[in-house]
This record gives structure tokens, C-alpha cells and sequence, in this order.
């Protein structure tokens, strides 16, 4: 019954996400201001965005680099760079880049942007700090909205992150890979196992309905 009542709020609250997500709106987050196309994740929805931030609050970010890959709407990004990072923000989505490219010039953010499949298009160079937030269900995309959704009936996002990943990570980087309780956990370790990458779990939180988890990405 528990996991039934689960399931049916869930897919009510989906469903009047999907329904406000129909049209562009805007959100705030401690002072900055973006605006969120519609079709693209919203930070205020989606709980792992804020979980995010909070992994990365505790660090100092000064003149770090940090790769937010998958970026969305983007808040990350423009959080780290308050901060004083160095900041690139990647999106396979032509509409997300459009609303990166938006917000960083009204923010009068110094973020580079870069429409690109997982890595594929990110000079190599090695940064302090990846951040990324994947889609997790196991089923094939049928557009550019749907991959911040599904990752691939054989988990394919996965297969190819963790293989693109290692001429950017130095063994010092910090990986933050947010997953949830409803994930294939042990299908996404063995791939990360596979290219010699373990996942240590970092953080863990109950979210109103789902366990959320943060597990940092490390060379075995």
C-alpha cells in the first residue's frame, strides 16, 4: 500500500509539474533570478538541484574550476560563479542554451557555454569540480527533453560519461553525481566499476516522498 500511495503521488505530482512546466517561468535563489524555458528542469521542482548546492556550499570556490555538465536551467552554474569559480555549463539541449545564454548575460555572469553531448565538445583541460545531476530511467529518449529524463534502455548516458570522463578528472577532482532511491544504483556502479570509477556516497537526505543521494565519483 506505502509503495502504491508513493507511486500515485508521484505521478499526480508529475503531472502538474508537467502542466506548469508548459510555459517559461522564473526563479529565484538566494538573490539570483533566472528564467527557466519551459521543457527544462526547474530548481524548484526537482529537488536534487538544491541538494546539490548544498554539497557544494561547504567549499570554498574561489578561482576553482568547476564543469556543471548537464546544466539545465543553469542555477548551479550561476551559483558557483557568484562564488568565484570558473564555471562551464554544458547542455545537450539547444533550448537550455538558450536560457543559459539569457541568464548569464542578464546575471552579468562570466560562464562559459557549451552545447554539448556529455563531454564530447568540453576542451580537455582538468577541473576541481564536476558537478552533474543525470537522468537515471532506464528507457530510450525521443528528444532532447526526454534525456534529462531517461538514460538509455541499457543505460547508455552512463556507459558513455563514465568512459569520456578520465581526461578530466586528475584523481584530485571533486565528482558530485546525484542519484535517488527509484535508480538502478548497483547497474550505474558496475559501469562506473568497469572504468575503474567507484561511488562513495556522500550525502544522503529524505525529500517530502524519495531518498536522495549524492555520492562522489572516485579512480579506484
Amino acid at each position: 500500500m506505502k509503495k502504491f500511495t508513493k507511486k500515485f503521488i508521484q505521478f499526480t505530482v508529475g503531472y502538474l509539474i508537467l502542466l506548469y512546466l508548459k510555459k517559461d517561468r522564473f526563479y529565484t535563489y538566494k538573490e539570483t533570478k533566472i528564467l527557466v524555458k519551459k521543457g527544462v528542469f526547474h530548481p524548484a521542482f526537482f529537488f536534487s538541484t538544491k541538494f546539490l548546492i548544498s554539497a557544494i556550499k561547504t567549499f570554498n570556490l574561489t578561482n576553482k574550476k568547476v564543469l556543471e555538465l548537464g546544466a539545465g536551467s543553469g542555477i548551479i552554474s550561476f551559483y558557483c560563479d557568484k562564488k568565484g569559480a570558473i564555471v562551464t555549463s554544458s547542455d545537450i539541449s539547444p533550448i537550455a542554451i538558450n536560457g543559459l545564454i539569457e541568464n548569464n548575460r542578464k546575471l552579468k555572469a562570466n560562464v562559459t557555454i557549451i552545447e554539448s553531448d556529455l563531454f564530447d565538445k568540453i576542451p580537455n583541460q582538468v577541473f576541481d569540480f564536476i558537478i552533474i545531476n543525470p537522468p537515471y530511467y532506464p528507457k530510450k529518449p525521443n528528444n532532447d527533453a526526454e534525456k534529462a529524463w531517461y538514460c538509455g534502455e541499457n543505460f547508455e548516458y552512463f556507459e558513455k560519461l563514465f568512459k569520456q570522463m578520465n581526461p578530466y578528472n586528475n584523481g584530485n577532482t571533486i565528482v558530485f553525481l546525484s542519484l535517488s532511491e527509484d535508480c538502478d544504483f548497483n547497474k550505474i556502479a558496475s559501469i562506473a566499476s568497469k572504468n575503474n570509477f567507484l561511488l562513495k556516497k556522500y550525502l544522503n537526505k529524505m525529500i517530502l516522498w524519495e531518498r536522495n543521494f549524492i555520492y562522489k565519483v572516485m579512480p579506484k
